[in-house]
């Protein structure tokens, strides 16, 4: 393929996890671009990257910023057409970009997620991901699995982690929103975006890729902190992207939690609840500007996600390699 491929990866204090990832990234990469966008490093990260890793770029912030601000700035400095992101705690098959490239022949089609196995046991982890409506919600509530033969399964949503997607119509729709910092629910949130606007999600089974869960985001804050940050996201997700009826629907759900939860002692609900409701003006000033661009109604992605092959699905399971 003639495209040119930029891989983008955002670290904070990450030297480890490259030191021990990254000789398998620059394998695959070949003759692509790799950028790592440094968050506010206090570990010596860009120094050792530039004498270990010359041919890498290191885009570096002062300040930790989180997951989508640190990526964005990876993407912006990037100057491939396709940008693949990647976690800094993965492992990455030799030939994991091999079938990705291909996909983008494909002009109606936003970007790809890949097949993600946990490690150290290497069980499948992530494929391709089915949404549904339910209570108010959207769940992506089942990974499903495929055939290694190059289809063409669709996906409700590209995992930040592991995905590559076009870097133009990514930085048309504003990229990655800093309202989620400093993690979870903004590859949802851009996946999402994009559906709404016309673009088409895959999954590519060939991009298999090796990830230690959680390494990075387990060396932010506490457990009750993480999970607060959790619920305002999924908060924020559902009041920014939902036209009038399922976000009416919506809000009936969210405040039926508050009790709910009061009652379970879950105070971390309340406690994103609470941030979400901070940023309550962001959230209008967004939906304003957004608005504009939907060319679907959540129904309609909502069939959608159901509508892939699913002739070898399966539920997350113990598939070893």
């Amino acid at each position: 393929m003639t495209r040119r491929l930029s891989i983008v990866i955002p670290s904070w204090n990450g030297r480890e996890l490259l030191q021990r990832f990254l000789p398998s990234v620059m394998v695959a990469a070949g003759e692509s671009e790799v950028v790592i966008s440094d968050d506010g490093s206090s570990d010596g990260t860009a120094a050792w990257l530039e004498q270990a890793y010359p041919q890498a770029r290191c885009v570096a912030s002062a300040a930790n910023r989180g997951f989508a601000p640190a990526a964005h700035a990876g993407i912006e400095a990037a100057r491939g057409e396709i940008v693949v992101l990647l976690n800094n705690d993965l492992e990455v098959a030799p030939d994991c970009l091999g079938a990705v490239a291909e996909w983008f022949e494909d002009g109606t089609l936003f970007g790809v997620t890949f097949r993600a196995y946990d490690l150290p046991e290497r069980t499948f982890a992530t494929g391709g991901k089915l949404g549904r409506w339910r209570r108010g919600f959207w769940e992506t509530w089942r990974n499903y699995e495929a055939g290694a033969g190059g289809g063409r399964d669709e996906s409700f949503m590209l995992v930040g982690g592991f995905c590559a997607f076009r870097r133009q119509a990514y930085l048309e729709m504003g990229g990655l929103d800093p309202i989620f910092a400093p993690y979870y629910s903004e590859d949802l949130d851009l996946s999402y975006r994009a559906r709404k606007r016309g673009w088409r999600l895959g999954y590519e089974p060939r991009a298999k890729v090796y990830h230690a869960r959680s390494s990075s985001v387990n060396r932010h804050r506490g457990r009750f902190r993480r999970q607060a940050v959790i619920e305002r996201n999924r908060l924020l997700f559902h009041w920014r992207n939902l036209d009038g009826g399922r976000l009416a629907r919506h809000l009936l759900w969210a405040h039926a939690l508050l009790a709910q939860n009061l009652l379970k002692g879950n105070w971390a609900y309340h406690a994103g609840y609470a941030q979400a409701l901070a940023r309550v003006g962001a959230v209008r000033r967004f939906r304003r500007e957004e608005r504009g661009h939907w060319l679907c109604r959540d129904a309609e992605l909502e069939l959608a996600s159901g509508e892939t092959s699913l002739a070898a699905a399966a539920s997350p399971g113990q598939e070893r390699i």
